[in-house]
């Protein structure tokens, strides 16, 4: 087998690794169909060189994109392989992240920042507050009554 052989072969090897998921029957078709578009396009253009040859196989394309094509065009019923093991329901998706604005983050900083200011001002007015004691008033001198004049010895 030729260097140019095996790069044909490898390539239809993609293409049949790609198209496991196919029905057997189209999976057989659709190599056939490229093996003889293969050796068509070689014949036309004395392609004999490893580079002719690649770009042959570049011009047919990726062969999970002939796959995939040919996977949409297919009438034949798709086949899935049946679940080795039961397989629970699928998680729902995450919802998409959204990072936080600059703007809210200080804003949301600089509130965080006044709340703690303001809390070590009330804190300090109170210790200050509580340091001077009961605050004294003056105390005003009590009236009292005079006693009636008293009467007899």
């Amino acid at each position: 087998m030729t260097q140019t052989d095996e790069l044909v072969a490898a390539y239809l090897a993609r293409v049949e690794r790609a198209a496991s998921r196919l029905p057997a029957g189209r999976r057989e078709e659709l190599i056939g169909d490229l093996r003889e578009h293969i050796e068509i396009a070689r014949a036309e253009s004395g392609a004999e060189s490893e580079a002719d040859v690649r770009t042959i196989l570049e011009r047919l394309g990726d062969p999970e994109s002939i796959v995939a094509a040919a996977d949409t065009q297919t009438d034949l019923p798709r086949v899935t392989a049946p679940a080795l093991y039961p397989t629970a329901p699928p998680m729902p998706a995450a919802p998409p992240h959204r990072p936080v604005s600059r703007t809210a983050l200080w804003a949301g900083i600089a509130v965080a920042a006044a709340a703690v200011v303001i809390f070590f001002c009330f804190a300090a007015f109170a210790a200050v507050r509580d340091d001077q004691g009961p605050a004294e008033r003056p105390i005003a001198p009590v009236e009292t009554a005079e006693a009636p004049p008293s009467v007899g010895p």
